[in-house]
Parts: C-alpha cells; structure tokens; sequence
C-alpha cells in the first residue's frame, strides 16, 4: 500500500507541476496578446491625431470623439496589461510607461 499511495503522491506531483507550467505559458501568451493590442491602439492614437489635424469644423469635433474613445480603450488595455504583469508575479509597472505610453487627448488633439 505504501508503495501505491508514493507513486500516486508522485503522479499528483507531476500532474500539478504540469498544470502550473500550462498556466504560465497561457499568462505568458496573454501578456503578449496584450501588449499587442496596447502597442496597435498606440499607434492608431498617433495615426488619428494626424487626421485631426488635417480636418476642421464638425469633422475635427468627430474626429477627436474616436480619438476620445480609442484613448479610452487604450488605457484599458493599459491596465490589462498591468493586471497580467501581477498575475505573473511583476509589481513594478513604473517601466510600462516607458515603452506603452499613452498620449492625453490634449497632446494629440493639440
């Protein structure tokens, strides 16, 4: 019987480490799906104040509410992306600003 419940105890060992790894590789992969979508709505961000610039009047006022909303998305994604970071046991977040920094609206309306 000792014999038994030690290849079990052995068996529920591996099987848990096996989980644990399937877990990290899928926070992992999130993390990048993330960042991802934070890196394409940064550059979208930039690409639309372009076209508020180039527009006046009642297309501009339009112009900046998407630009408004893609804001509002961005920094969602933005926090995302912190949350994962947690989830993978980073804490420190100060960096994210370096590399995902996302623009106010007066920077980008001008």
């Amino acid at each position: 019987m000792r014999q038994n419940e030690s290849m079990w105890s052995d068996q529920g060992r591996e099987s848990h480490k096996q989980l644990l790894r399937e877990l990290n590789e899928e926070r992992a992969a999130a993390l990048r799906r993330i960042s991802g979508t934070l890196e394409s709505l940064i550059r979208q961000l930039h690409a639309s104040r372009e076209r508020v610039r180039q527009v006046s009047g009642a297309e501009r006022d339009r112009e900046v509410a998407k630009l408004r909303d893609l804001r509002a998305r961005a920094l969602e994604y933005r926090w995302y992306l912190e949350v994962q970071r947690e989830a993978l046991g980073l804490r420190h977040h100060e960096v994210l600003d370096e590399f995902y920094k996302v623009p106010m609206v007066e920077e980008l309306a001008g």
